[in-house]
């Protein structure tokens, strides 16, 4: 799966309160999940725990980048490598080279049914209102 992106205009959406709702669904769904803030917007991650994972070290996470403003934004969603530190510095690459950021993973077909769910939930929460 590679980036799927969506743009948003005029909807005035309180996004650290999207931010919140997507690792709700997330934990709800019993992902580990993890989140982190960079200037230019907003950066989730979410996968599945368990020891058959680790194992096989799939370090592989369902990623998700929110930036702009509460006006103006854009969600980008994909499966990128989880991240062992969340600072600043390791959010950085997710602002900066999409090619980096997002890895293709033919195999993980569960992302595609997470990803439909999501943005089904997404779209909902923003025609809802979120301020």
């Amino acid at each position: 799966m590679k980036m799927a992106t969506r743009q948003y205009n005029g909807k005035n959406v309180d996004l650290d309160k999207l931010g919140q709702l997507i690792v709700e669904f997330f934990s709800e769904e019993h992902f580990k999940t993890q989140s982190g803030k960079h200037p230019d917007g907003i950066l989730i991650q979410a996968k599945k725990g368990g020891v058959f994972r680790t194992l096989l070290a799939m370090d592989r996470a369902f990623t998700i980048v929110i930036e702009g403003d509460q006006s103006n934004f854009m969600i980008k969603m994909g499966v990128g490598s989880w991240l062992k530190d969340m600072s600043v510095a390791a959010i950085e690459t997710f602002f900066v080279s999409e090619l980096v950021a997002f890895i293709e993973v033919p195999e993980a077909l569960w992302s595609y049914e997470i990803e439909h769910q999501l943005w089904h939930y997404i779209e909902n929460q923003i025609e809802l209102g979120i301020q």
